[in-house]
């Protein structure tokens, strides 16, 4: 392309978390004379983005793909692929992998002329200068071109024991062939399973094989991929992956609360995942399918409970025929059986199962050779031959394999893999049993109790069933006591075990490995045998605790009793350590439940009449006083009628602050009923009682009538939830602009008594002598207070002042009130029809507006146009809220 017709030097393509960093060095390239395509933003919304972004990238000179900690996004995917789409067709066309602080050196998407390393510091003069030439078309020069071989060395073309991912694919071999028949298959057919034995490798073939062809559009279809490994709550992870394609860059504070009410959508609405999946698609303009992996589909079986699988294998059936989806799934041979034994999945996987075999040696060889080739390592004669004999034809060999050669790789010598490195691992059926027997020694030699704790780590680490093979389980690493974790460091140092993050709950994790490490390791394998009964038995006392559970510890029917409940309690006396919380509890209740049933029937009969009545009429009592605990108290609501006011204060007013500005007119176009009274204690503990929740603290001020202190921005949108689950109305948090409207009543003064503070006295707990000393001591500042007779040294109880015109109390002083919007610095672009005002305009949402100044504030602070910021999970003694009321 002539060089007069590139609109950009540059197209840099990056993850959304990263776009601090990437957005840097952009402003650096932009000084050294680039110009540079920054986002995928400038693309016109509507538009099928294969067009947008085919136009954008043939105006380029080059692209520049940023890789960080959190690997790549869905629309960086596609942009790579069609980078090096171009690059096929234009051989001097660059595509410059640049990577940020944080990023794993292995990356392996694209070709390999040119790195930009930028991990130890993005404003490197010397990488930056690399990427500067690479985007010109211009040679490095021969200190740079030192530079980008000594970066390309740091890069492992093996994955050792993590499976291949999307990112990995140039380096992902022996597997072309079944890769291309099952991009055939999932662009005929919804549904496809990938079947095979432990080991074989289903995971890459999926992720660096399927995915990457499907990126390349075949057919002209358009993909949105999403990836879930079902865990112990598959609708949950399910729920956390989508929410990551609805709302890609959701706060943190919203994540999780987001994902459990999704969760929650999935499980009650049959048609739940049906509206996602559509909505999805419908936010991608362009896409024409969504393709849903599911990996490790055995997880169902293993690690979830019965009644959740069964919903996620419906909810996800319910769904192929009635929109844009595909599902494929990778389950191990042995755990096929529990896929046939529900009908309905067995009916949807005829014909769908593409069985996944072991690597014939011509297919080992290029899994072993071309990745070596491509950072341009060689094998010292005889070595690739003497790997590939040992490898065999035996099922579940290809993680020792590409741990062995990970391990040659690190023993490298220059660009050479050795004999010597290779004998000193034992080679690829010894190698990974002996680092861990290695490892195991040096622990155990640091005293008995760190031995115990790595037998322990381990046995928690696998799963054992009666009739069915030992295999791996997660555990999160907050369950671990200190002494674990510091032997869970060493195994992660080792790389026996792997750490990672649920993407559902957020929660650190643990994992073996690989499998292969439970199978070969003959120490493990003892461990394992030596408390196979009571791991067998304990996976049996998980059923049943997991029913009682599910009966809410109601039904009786479900405790343990007879040879079973003999069983346990011999258990709990040899491997009472050894037993979590909740499971020593339902034994000894099972137990207690059995000895009273027995004393019982061993009561006469009046004993057993009179007893009973006594307890009736006490549990009568108790249920009465518990019924009146949880009732809630409707707020007394005042409707305010719609109008239009000026919301703000003028830039005459020299009191008022910049956040108050502009002045700027709102219409409330709909009536609305707000609270009479800030909520009180006696409201909101109803609330906590009824929830489980801790109470509010009250500092030693009272409850009852006292406006509720330390609550934070979302225990206020609890408390609206709550009240409108138990009374039907909805009930919710003020608009800041209700709120001023409200609180104003129809004046235009600084405050809605007059311009004066002086009358304060009358109408608000605010800036009295008696708050001196403590407004002082937290605040720093001076004023002159006022001698108000009535006024308190702390929130008063409500009503306690006169109201303003529309009958409300306390609007001004006493304690500040949560309100619904986010925080923005001023009203510019606010809204003018009196809403919530969100993340538009910069609003930061994970800060909200509170109103009308506290029993702590200065003169100045209390007006009816005083806004201020408070974090959400913020709780402190003078911030409480009111609720409002949607007209019907």
């Amino acid at each position: 392309m002539p060089a007069e017709t590139h609109q950009y030097d540059l197209f840099l393509s990056y993850h959304w978390r990263d776009r601090q960093a990437v957005e840097a060095v952009a402003r650096g390239l932009h000084e050294a004379g680039l110009k540079v395509f920054l986002d995928r933003w400038y693309l016109v919304p509507g538009q099928r983005w294969q067009t947008a972004l085919e136009k954008t990238l043939l105006s380029c000179r080059a692209v520049a793909v940023f890789l960080g900690p959190h690997g790549m996004g869905g629309w960086q995917q596609r942009e790579k692929e069609l980078a090096l789409d171009r690059q096929g067709k234009e051989e001097d066309f660059p595509v410059i992998p640049v990577l940020l602080p944080g990023a794993e050196p292995g990356f392996a998407f694209l070709s390999l002329n040119t790195w930009v390393d930028l991990r130890d510091n993005i404003n490197d003069a010397e990488s930056l200068a690399i990427l500067v030439r690479a985007a010109r078309g211009e040679p490095p020069g021969p200190q740079l071109a030192e530079k980008i071989e000594t970066i390309r060395a740091t890069l492992c073309p093996f994955r050792g024991l993590s499976c291949f991912r999307e990112e990995d694919a140039p380096f992902f071999f022996g597997r072309e062939e079944f890769s291309d028949r099952l991009a055939a298959e999932v662009g005929r057919r919804p549904l496809v399973a990938v079947v095979g034995a432990s080991g074989c490798g289903k995971s890459s073939a999926v992720r660096a094989g399927l995915l990457p062809r499907l990126r390349r559009n075949p057919q002209g279809v358009a993909w949105e991929i999403a990836t879930v490994v079902p865990g112990d709550r598959p609708l949950r992870a399910l729920a956390a992956v989508l929410l990551s394609l609805l709302e890609p860059e959701i706060d943190e504070l919203d994540r999780l609360d987001k994902i459990k009410k999704l969760t929650d959508y999935f499980s009650e609405n049959a048609g739940g995942l049906r509206d996602v999946v559509e909505r999805v698609l419908e936010k991608q303009p362009g896409t024409d399918r969504l393709l849903l992996v599911v990996d490790q589909w055995e997880e169902l079986y293993t690690l979830a409970g019965v009644e959740e699988s069964i919903c996620f294998v419906n909810r996800l059936l319910e769904t192929l025929p009635h929109v844009s989806l595909h599902i494929v799934l990778t389950l191990r041979g042995d755990f096929y059986g529990h896929a046939l034994a529900q009908r309905s999945l067995a009916d949807a996987l005829q014909d769908a199962v593409i069985n996944l075999g072991p690597m014939n040696r011509g297919e080992l060889r290029r899994a072993v050779v071309m990745p070596a080739e491509k950072v341009g390592l060689a094998y010292e004669a005889g070595l690739e031959s003497r790997i590939l004999d040992d490898v065999g034809d035996e099922p579940g060999n290809l993680p020792l394999l590409e741990f062995v050669l990970k391990g040659l790789w690190e023993e490298r010598r220059g660009g050479m893999l050795h004999h010597a490195a290779y004998e000193a691992m034992e080679g690829v059926q010894g190698a990974m049993a002996k680092r861990a027997e290695e490892v195991c020694e040096s622990i155990c030699g640091q005293g008995a109790i760190r031995e115990e704790k790595l037998r322990s780590v381990f046995l928690d680490l696998v799963h054992t069933e009666e009739g069915a093979k030992d295999t791996r389980r997660r555990l999160e690493m907050d369950k671990l006591s200190d002494e674990a974790k510091e032997v869970v460091a060493r195994l992660t140092r080792e790389r026996l075990l792997v750490s990672g993050r649920d993407e559902a709950t957020g929660k650190e994790i643990l994992d073996v490995a690989h499998e292969a490490l439970i199978r070969r390791w003959k120490r493990l394998q003892a461990w394992l045998d030596a408390d196979r009964d009571f791991r067998t038995w304990r996976h049996r006392l998980a059923a049943a605790l997991e029913e009682w559970q599910r009966s809410e510890k109601k039904d009786r029917a479900t405790l343990l009793r007879g040879g079973p409940l003999a069983e346990a309690e011999r258990w709990l006396v040899e491997r009472e350590a050894d037993l979590a919380e909740d499971e020593r509890a339902f034994i000894r209740i099972s137990a207690n439940t059995v000895r009273r049933r027995k004393i019982l029937q061993w009561s006469a009969a009046a004993a057993v009449l009179l007893v009973m009545t006594v307890i009736s009429i006490w549990q009568y009592a108790k249920l009465a006083e518990d019924r009146e605990r949880r009732r809630p108290v409707e707020p007394e609501m005042v409707v305010i009628e719609p109008d239009e006011f000026n919301m703000g204060s003028p830039e005459t007013d020299d009191e008022a602050y910049d956040d108050e500005r502009p002045s700027h007119p709102v219409i409330i176009k709909k009536p609305f009923a707000i609270g009479r009274y800030e909520v009180t204690f006696a409201e909101y503990d109803k609330f906590t009682y009824d929830t489980d929740r801790s109470p509010a603290f009250d500092n030693g001020w009272g409850r009852g009538k006292q406006p509720v202190i330390y609550v934070s921005w979302d225990d206020a949108e609890a408390y609206a939830a709550w009240l409108s689950e138990k009374t039907g109305k909805r009930y919710r948090l003020p608009t800041e602009a209700e709120w001023e409207y409200a609180a104003r009543a129809g004046t235009i003064t600084r405050r809605f008594w007059g311009n004066e503070p002086e009358k304060a006295c009358d109408f608000a707990n605010v800036f009295d002598r008696k708050n001196e000393e403590t407004i002082k001591a937290r605040f720093s500042v001076n004023w002159e207070p006022h001698e108000c007779e009535d006024n308190y040294a702390w929130p008063a109880p409500v009503g306690s002042f006169k109201p303003n015109g529309k009958g409300l109390y306390d609007m001004l002083g006493n304690v500040w009130e949560w309100t619904e919007d986010c925080w923005h610095e001023d009203y510019t672009n606010s809204p003018e029809d009196g809403s919530a005002w969100f993340e538009a305009a910069g609003g930061e949402c994970g800060r909200r507006v509170v109103r009308g100044g506290s029993w702590l504030d200065t003169p100045r602070g209390v007006r009816s146009a005083v806004r201020y910021r408070n974090t959400a999970a913020n709780r402190i003694d003078d911030l409480g809220f009111r609720l409002v009321q949607d007209s019907e």
